[in-house]
Order: structure tokens, then C-alpha cells, then sequence
């Protein structure tokens, strides 16, 4: 009798997972075979570059997705990383999803043997709280709901290779985590997420988001600080790697000053000592985002003049390329690293209303600026330290 009640019970296990594979979309064009997987080597999980492609792929049609793609493989990047949005494939409720523009965004950067960093991000409307309505930057209402949602998304893409997950950008800032950054929210968020993925993947690679450069006010965390109380909220055991956004411009990482990399990698008060106090010396720091603008309002900054009484928020083309330079070398000479992404491959427009628009290697036109040669040179040519 017991036989027959757990064959009964085991049959009606197969038919709910089924079921549970079915709602979330397993069962689709690029879940369910390896067919197209690629997988990162070791060294390449070490030493290697990449793009940072934020949130504006999905603005491109099929040819020009097609074209990005191709040439940001071309200048020897290895990594291609781009958001996710729960609030674009959720948008109506937790019961529908809409993948055509993530299925394309894997698709393109697979045919170009990108492998592909994921950030798990954005609240839709029907998920925020009633503290904060008008931004999809709202911290979720319910961290449950997002790490149904991000295991989902594991589940997705996870036989095409796709298991490295950046949970949330820039999570110490009020500019994606609103009404205001909160570690212990933020900490609750990535343990559940982290465990959500990993029941789903057992490959999964999971790491917290990439700090931007703040002050600790009553708003916004310090790098160092968000992840001194990302530990101190026990989130120790739940990421596998740790991400960074050591944004200097417009000084050199080289200088001396306690800019973001400085507090990403200095001997004394930064992430990487933090890391190791808590025990967690073997774990890498992944730079998922650096870079530069060379255009916007304001006071601009050269190699010959830092121009740093004006505080500058934008560089020339020249400084750009320095910044960058010094950035590779200081980032060869570490070892507890992974991949260096690049904020971001192409100008996203003309307008000099917001330095936004110039952050890329290449003008919007798509001819070079001199900080291409210097990504080009070291993606290609990686070395150990």
C-alpha cells in the first residue's frame, strides 16, 4: 500500500513540476537544451574585460543589436552586461512574463561568443510599495516576489550557459534604490535571491550589487560601508562574489585620494579588507563597472589640467584613455579579482545636457576615441599577475 500511495505521490510530484516548469517558462526556444551554451575557462573567470551595457540594448532593433554586438566582441571584450528588469518582464503581475527582448539579447550575444553577466533589477508598478509608486528604481514591496523572479530567470536561461547574476545596481544609492538605500532590505533581498538561484542553478555564480562612489548620509552607503553592513546583516554565505563600481574620474585610480577604488582595493579601509576579515579572502571582487565621460555640462578636465578646483564631471578623450590605462595596470597586479567591464562601449548620444551620453569607447558615430586602443590592447592581451 505504501509502494502505491509514493508512486501515486511521486506521479503527482512529476505532474506539479511540470506544471511549475510550464508557468515559468521553461519550456521555450532557449531553455531545455545546451544547444548555444558558452562557458567562461578559469582564467577568464580571473583576468578578463568586458562591457557594461546598462539598460540600452533593448532600444536597438535587430540589425543595429546585431552591428553592437559584433563590434563590442571585436574589440576583444569576453563579457557583455546588461539588466534584466523584473519591471519589463513582469510588468502586469507575477503570474505573466514577456521574453522576446531577453531571448533576443541572449541570442545575439551568444552568436558573438559573449558570455553574458545578468543584473537582476527594477521594480514593477504592481510590486512597489505605497511609499514609493512613481519609479520602477523602488525598492520591492516584498523580497519574495523578486527572488521568485529571479529564480525564474535562472531557470530560463541557465541551460544556455547564462549563471552569473549581479543582484541589483548600485543598491547603496537613493538613485536605484528608493524611497532610500536600506543594507538591511538590501541584505534581505540578496539572501533570499542568492538561495532562489542556487536551488535552481547549482552553477550559479551570484554577487551583490556594484557599489557607486557616495558618502554615507542618512540616504545613501559608502562602498566600504554597504558592505561592512551587508555582513553585519548577516548576508555572509549568500553571494559568490562581490561587485564594484571603483568609478574615479575625473583622477586617476593611481592617485592617492580615498576615491571608490581606493576603498575597493586599498590595503587598509577597503571592500577587498573587509572581505577578507570576514573570512572571505577567496572570494573575487568583479569591477562590473569603470569608465569616464568625455562629454556633458561643466567644467572639463585634462592631462594637462585636472581642473579639479572646478570639480569636474567630464574629461577629455586623452584623460579618458589615461584613466583607463592606470586602471588596467593596477588591475593586472591584483589576484583576487574577476573580469573588468567597461562603462560602456558606444556614446549613447550628442547632447552635452547630461554626461551620460559619453561614457563610451567609441563616439556615437562609432568612430574610436584613444580609450578604445587601450581596451583593445588589454583584452587581448590579458595576463596573470
Amino acid at each position: 500500500m505504501w509502494l502505491g500511495v509514493a508512486i501515486v505521490l511521486c506521479i503527482g510530484c512529476s505532474v506539479l513540476y511540470a506544471l511549475y516548469q510550464t508557468a515559468i517558462g521553461a519550456n521555450n526556444s532557449l531553455g531545455g537544451t545546451a544547444a548555444g551554451a558558452i562557458v567562461p575557462s578559469a582564467a577568464e573567470l580571473q583576468h578578463s574585460y568586458g562591457i557594461a551595457a546598462g539598460g540600452s540594448l533593448p532600444e536597438l532593433n535587430d540589425s543595429q543589436l546585431d552591428a553592437r554586438m559584433k563590434a563590442i566582441a571585436a574589440s576583444g571584450a569576453k563579457w557583455i552586461r546588461f539588466d534584466f528588469k523584473w519591471s519589463e518582464i513582469q510588468p502586469d503581475n507575477a503570474q505573466n512574463y514577456k521574453w522576446d527582448a531577453y531571448d533576443r539579447l541572449v541570442r545575439t550575444a551568444q552568436k558573438y561568443n559573449l558570455y553574458i553577466l545578468g543584473i537582476l533589477d527594477f521594480t514593477p508598478m504592481w510590486a512597489r510599495s505605497s511609499e514609493c509608486r512613481d519609479t520602477d528604481k523602488c525598492a520591492p514591496a516584498n523580497n519574495a516576489q523578486f527572488a521568485q523572479f529571479a529564480r525564474t530567470v535562472s531557470n530560463r536561461y541557465k541551460n544556455r550557459g547564462l549563471h552569473y547574476w549581479e543582484v541589483w545596481n548600485e543598491s547603496n544609492s537613493p538613485t536605484f534604490w528608493q524611497p532610500k538605500a536600506n543594507a538591511k532590505s538590501y541584505t534581505d533581498l540578496l539572501k533570499r535571491t542568492y538561495t532562489a538561484i542556487h536551488t535552481e542553478d547549482k552553477d550559479a555564480v551570484v554577487m551583490t550589487a556594484g557599489p557607486s562612489p557616495q558618502e554615507t548620509t542618512d540616504e545613501s552607503y559608502a562602498p566600504v560601508d554597504f558592505l561592512t553592513a551587508i555582513y553585519a546583516n548577516g548576508g555572509k554565505g549568500y553571494f559568490d562574489a562581490v561587485g564594484a563600481h571603483p568609478y574615479t574620474f575625473p583622477l586617476s585610480p593611481k592617485n592617492s585620494a580615498e576615491h571608490a577604488w581606493y576603498q575597493m582595493a586599498s590595503s587598509t579601509n577597503s571592500m577587498r579588507q573587509v572581505m577578507v576579515k570576514n573570512g572571505d579572502a577567496d572570494k573575487k571582487i568583479w569591477i562590473t563597472e569603470f569608465g569616464s565621460p568625455t562629454g556633458g555640462p561643466g567644467a572639463v578636465s585634462s592631462v594637462e589640467n585636472p581642473n579639479l578646483e572646478a570639480q569636474p564631471y567630464v574629461v577629455t578623450e586623452d584623460l579618458q584613455a589615461k584613466i583607463l590605462s592606470d586602471a588596467v595596470d593596477l588591475y593586472r597586479s591584483y589576484d583576487w579579482v574577476g573580469p573588468l567591464l567597461y562603462y560602456s562601449y558606444q556614446d549613447a548620444g550628442t547632447t552635452p545636457d547630461t554626461n551620460e551620453n559619453f561614457f563610451g569607447l567609441v563616439r556615437y558615430d562609432g568612430s574610436k576615441k584613444p580609450a578604445y586602443q587601450v581596451f583593445q590592447t588589454a583584452a587581448k592581451n590579458v595576463t596573470a599577475p
